[in-house]
């Protein structure tokens, strides 16, 4: 009788080791090119080529993260899941802290998450300036190259709503829609009186630099601390809002459903 007959397993190498015990049950090992591997080894095989590829993706083409601070208000809110395209502008490898390979540079406007210069954190950040740039903030009104940005007071606020910040500090706050040049209208955030009341400075751009400013103007730690940061740095582009959550006391997560897939453009 021959192999198959008794219940054995022609391999996909076709040498024709078998895989069964001796009762035709479960197989225990399996044998490639002459090598007996046991089922643990290759289970674990299997684990270790999953884990590879969740890491390749999350380092290399697209991620999601969630935003703890309200640097971004009103545009993204505290607890807000973050889909970053990786892809965006060039290639970065898994551990790599820089682009191996560049196709696209960041443009005023984008969204864009990147390494902090001083913290070994991850920050979400608006971009207003980039190579060649002379920026000059008056009064917290942007100025890019001579051109003022265009600002609106907002009457409607009903924006600022379960945005996860202080409420009643919310009050302090002013709305504004800002638009720069000929890129798409957002809003912005400013304390009645915050650090940019009488603010009055001027940044120039390097080449190969940017520099990033967050939408909640008095509440963001940005450029206009610590400086420009290297385009190769930028780890991809925000492209929308996966999903949101309120904070409460509760143990299960309360969603916030009118955040789901929604747009970071007004």
């Amino acid at each position: 009788m021959t192999d198959l007959e008794q219940g054995g397993v022609m391999t996909a190498d076709g040498t024709g080791h078998t895989s069964t015990d001796a009762g035709g049950g479960k197989t225990k090992e399996k044998s490639y090119l002459g090598i007996t591997h046991p089922w643990w080894l290759r289970e674990l095989a299997s684990l270790a080529t999953l884990v590879l590829a969740v890491l390749i993706i999350r380092s290399s083409i697209f991620s999601i993260y969630v935003i703890p601070t309200g640097s971004m208000l009103p545009t993204i809110k505290i607890d807000d899941r973050v889909f970053a395209n990786k892809l965006a502008y060039g290639l970065m490898l898994p551990f790599s802290k820089e682009q191996v390979i560049s196709w696209s540079a960041p443009k005023r406007g984008d969204i864009v998450l990147f390494k902090s210069p001083r913290e070994d954190l991850t920050f979400v950040k608006r971009v207003v300036g980039i190579g060649g740039d002379k920026l000059h903030f008056e009064n917290g009104v942007l100025h890019i190259n001579g051109e003022s940005a265009q600002e609106e007071l907002q009457s409607d606020r009903s924006v600022m709503t379960d945005m996860g910040a202080n409420e009643a500090l919310a009050r302090d706050w002013q709305l504004f829609v800002e638009k720069i040049a000929d890129k798409p209208a957002h809003y912005i955030l400013r304390a009645n009186n915050g650090q940019t009341v009488g603010e009055r400075r001027t940044f120039t751009v390097p080449e190969g630099k940017v520099f990033f400013v967050g939408d909640n103007r008095d509440g963001s730690n940005d450029s206009r601390s610590w400086g420009v940061v290297p385009e190769t740095t930028i780890y991809g582009r925000a492209s929308f809002v996966l999903y949101s959550t309120e904070r409460h006391e509760g143990v299960l997560p309360k969603f916030r459903t009118d955040r789901f897939f929604a747009s970071l453009e007004m």
